[in-house]
């Protein structure tokens, strides 16, 4: 069941980390709060920029994960950047052929790759920006909240002419501890049951001929009753990265309503919605969002639960 509601983003600040704390790392943030996206352009707290990231090369502090392919990894990637499969991160749990993994697995998964609880997290996307969403749900959903995405991932590095390494990188194994206790944000099925009759906005993000039910990937067509569509592909410029904050703010006030609204994002795996989680709770300062993980699979696969078209 759902418990608990996400703090305000005003007490969350760069993804939870205090700006005292990321000077006691030696990083200074470019931007001072995360709902300066929406005036200014500049992706506060949730995004940060490649020419950010070159100037801080080689910090002990920060760690560059590079959700890539592995082929376009080895051919070349940031400098002591280390490569992380977002796939490698989901698997069959509680029947959800794709569901994002326990914590401690997470935990243990990134032991391996030498990443520690303090250490600031730039995730390097490629060109499909929720990959970089869904891993950085993992660091979420292990309590690690210093991390930001870098906008424009990659291929923004490059065509701004910063350097590109093959070789791999040497590092030690760690022991990231693995959480106290299951994350808050994430749903399932009988949680939204349960909220039924509330004050919820339930947001499918898939195409709309699958909300629909014009096409089907899983065991039914349609949606979860009473859902709002709204592509996650449609927040996205031609660079694969957002489009401009301050529309997606309009977009969103007429979708969903004020910010304190409880708003629930699913999609076919909880893929796609891990980009609109991303939107709405980090960048436009949406102060109650949680994530269906399971999402149509898990919906649609239940004989038990309403399906709508």
């Amino acid at each position: 069941m759902i418990q608990h509601r996400q703090p305000p983003l005003k007490h969350r600040q760069f993804n939870g980390l205090t700006l005292a704390a990321l000077l006691l790392v030696g990083i200074a943030l470019p931007y001072a709060s995360p709902n300066a996206a929406a005036q200014s352009e500049n992706y506060a707290g949730a995004l940060i920029e490649p020419a950010w990231v070159a100037e801080r090369l080689g910090s002990v502090n920060i760690k560059l994960i590079d959700v890539r392919s592995h082929a376009d990894y080895t051919r070349g990637h940031i400098p002591g950047a280390r490569n992380l499969q977002p796939e490698s991160l989901r698997g069959m749990v509680e029947g959800n052929p794709s569901a994002l993994l326990p914590g401690d697995m997470i935990a243990a998964h990134l032991s391996l790759m030498g990443i520690r609880p303090q250490d600031f997290v730039i995730i390097v996307g490629g060109d499909v920006l929720q990959d970089a969403t869904l891993v950085g749900m993992a660091f979420a959903r292990i309590g690690h909240e210093k991390w930001l995405i870098m906008n424009g991932g990659f291929p923004k590095w490059t065509s701004e002419g910063h350097p590109v390494l093959t070789a791999l990188p040497d590092y030690e194994p760690t022991r990231y501890p693995a959480p106290a206790a299951a994350d808050s944000f994430t749903v399932d099925a009988d949680d939204i049951r349960s909220e039924a009759n509330s004050a919820a906005v339930l947001l499918d993000v898939r195409p709309h001929e699958f909300f629909t039910g014009e096409k089907s990937n899983e065991a039914r067509a349609g949606h979860i009753p009473g859902s709002l569509n709204r592509n996650s592909k449609a927040d996205l410029a031609e660079n694969g990265y957002f489009q401009s904050i301050a529309e997606l703010e309009t977009i969103y006030a007429e979708l969903i309503g004020p910010k304190d609204t409880p708003v629930i994002v699913s999609c076919r795996t909880g893929h796609q919605a891990s980009q609109t989680y991303f939107l709405l709770r980090h960048l436009l300062g949406y102060e109650d969002v949680r994530w269906y993980d399971a999402s149509w699979t898990e919906w649609a696969a239940r004989s038990d639960l309403p399906v709508e078209r």
